[in-house]
């Protein structure tokens, strides 16, 4: 194979990856399920993107996060996140999620779960007003 066809072949597949990756991760307007909803913020913290996971709060709540202002280098990551929903009504729901969170300069003792607080917006999406251990 010569190079060309092998640097084609890469573009290709490195296309074919980025589409399924932002797949996972849904534009905050669409409609997500609260697990979604958790999981998503999970991805904008593991990526840095603070806009993201702002757009998942509540408005009056998002000093919540004010954590992921600092530098990237400072915060903690988190792998192995699994949540479920322990409780869903009309406009409530929380979610239990797992995970091994990373070592960091801000966080003196890693968290292994936290439960996530959410109420439905008007818009219909789910957004977090509170989340930590009960």
């Amino acid at each position: 194979m010569s190079f060309p066809r092998v640097s084609g072949a890469i573009v290709v597949a490195l296309v074919c990856l980025s589409g399924c990756s932002s797949a996972s991760v849904a534009h905050p307007d669409t409609a997500l399920t609260p697990v979604q909803t958790a999981m998503a913020w999970f991805h904008a913290i593991n990526t840095d993107n603070v806009a993201a996971a702002d757009a998942l709060f509540v408005p009056s709540q998002v000093q919540q996060i004010a954590w992921m202002d600092q530098p990237r280098a400072d915060l903690s990551t988190f792998s192995d996140v699994r949540c479920s929903s322990t409780s869903t009504s009309a406009n409530a729901a929380s979610v239990r999620c797992t995970f091994n969170e990373s070592a960091s300069p801000t966080e003196g003792n890693p968290d292994s779960f936290w439960s996530i607080y959410m109420q439905k917006a008007t818009s219909g999406r789910w957004l977090i007003n509170a989340y930590g251990q009960p």
